[in-house]
């Protein structure tokens, strides 16, 4: 046997039979993607999670909050998951079995993410048949790619009209929040709201153990900044700090050789777009090596164009290396912008705008008009109102303008 499979495969016995973790649903056959966490298995993950707030949350003084994991359909309309929350999936013909259509390419036929990613669906099929793909289970045709949404839908309460989803990610719950937060901070950025809580991912084809899941705890925070004054006060501290990053412009080249430089070099080089997140990507890899990780297993994999999620601006996944997977994803870190409080203010009607307080007042000199009704009446009669909404809908300057050069308004 593989010396790395057996190790895997000791682990996953000796979590069995020490009381981590097992599959779910064990006595019924068990469901893909879905475990039992044991006695043991749950005092580990509340020791992680209680590290994991101590160390992001409150040695940062930021809050915690916890939202409903059932979601009404418009939040993820509005967020954008309702589009682009989908893999490309094939089907077998024979057995019936689902797969996701970029993994089943990426291993049976040993391409790159690089490669797969940017693949549409009629790429994936004309590579699949160029190829002769088949299913990896019982070497039946496949099916033509198509979408399939990886969140679970249901129906809130007894009306069928009512759609909901299991959230796939606890971010949205923290921007819902954003307004009342925003008051407990009497207004003042930057702050930053947390959440650790279930979530749910219909995974076409999960695997890995517990790496993959359908369902899993996440631990989730969201910084928010002014845009105008985006510099990180504790910059200082981490920025002759050493971080292993595969930058996306050598990915494209084909390589997946880690530049390592510190902070202050990326961040002078633009290969980190601002100071948080280059702040919190040290924080990241500080804190994998404080639960047993070192340096050199992990590595930030900034996300190409088209691997980024629709909200994301510029992005890295930490990765850390195993012995059975290779490298896996265990944080990402994305500079949202204002995507997601700026849709939900479109979709909701509230107005989320931050207001802020200037050091020193701006006096500036606007143009009043005031139209003079009587006299409007007089000269224009039964023409006097859509006389006066002309005039309130001019712009005061061009009135100005018109007056001083031809002494009437054209």
């Amino acid at each position: 046997m593989n010396s790395k499979a057996d190790k895997y495969e000791k682990v996953l016995k000796l979590a069995k039979s020490r009381g981590f973790f097992w599959e779910a649903f064990e006595i019924y056959g068990g469901v893909s993607g879905f475990l039992d966490f044991g006695p043991l298995g749950v005092l580990l993950k509340r020791k992680i999670s209680e590290m994991w707030i101590k160390w992001f949350v409150k040695s940062e003084g930021f809050v915690e909050v916890e939202t409903p994991v059932i979601n009404p359909e418009v939040v993820f309309k509005a967020s954008g998951h309702i589009d682009s929350f989908k893999e490309p999936a094939f089907r077998c013909l024979n057995c019936n079995r689902r797969f996701r259509a970029d993994h089943l390419v990426e291993e049976a036929l040993g391409l790159s993410s690089v490669e797969v990613e940017n693949m549409d669906l009629k790429a994936l099929q004309k590579l699949a048949s160029d190829k002769g793909l088949r299913c990896p289970e019982c070497k039946g045709e496949l099916s033509e790619p198509y979408y399939f949404t990886t969140m679970f839908k249901t129906f809130i309460g007894p009306y069928m009209e009512d759609v909901g989803y299991g959230r796939p990610e606890a971010a949205q719950g923290m921007f819902l929040a954003f307004k009342r937060v925003l008051d407990l901070k009497r207004g003042k950025l930057p702050f930053a709201i947390a959440q650790v809580g279930k979530v749910l991912r219909n995974e076409i084809s999960p695997r890995q153990g517990p790496i993959r899941l359908r369902e899993f705890t996440i631990m989730e925070l969201e910084l928010f900044i002014d845009p105008e004054d985006p510099k990180c006060p504790r910059i200082s501290e981490v920025e002759n700090e050493r971080l292993r990053i595969v930058p996306a412009e050598a990915r494209i080249k084909g390589s997946e050789e880690p530049l390592e430089l510190t902070v202050r070099e990326y961040l002078d080089r633009g290969l980190i777009g601002m100071e948080w997140l280059a702040y919190f990507m040290v924080r990241a890899k500080q804190f994998i090596e404080y639960l047993g990780i070192p340096h050199n297993y992990q590595r930030f994999v900034e996300k190409l164009p088209w691997e980024r999620a629709h909200y994301s601006s510029q992005g890295f996944d930490q990765e850390i290396f195993l012995d059975r997977w290779g490298w896996v994803e265990v944080s990402g870190h994305n500079y949202r912008t204002d995507y997601d409080l700026k849709r939900h203010m479109e979709y909701s009607g509230v107005d989320m705008t931050v207001y802020k307080q200037l050091e020193k007042p701006i006096s500036v000199r606007k143009i009043l008009v005031e139209p003079v009704y009587e006299t409007i009446r007089r000269d224009f009669g039964e023409n006097s109102d859509a006389v006066v909404k002309l005039i309130m809908g001019t712009n005061p300057e061009i009135l100005t303008k018109s007056l001083a050069n031809n002494g009437v308004i054209r």
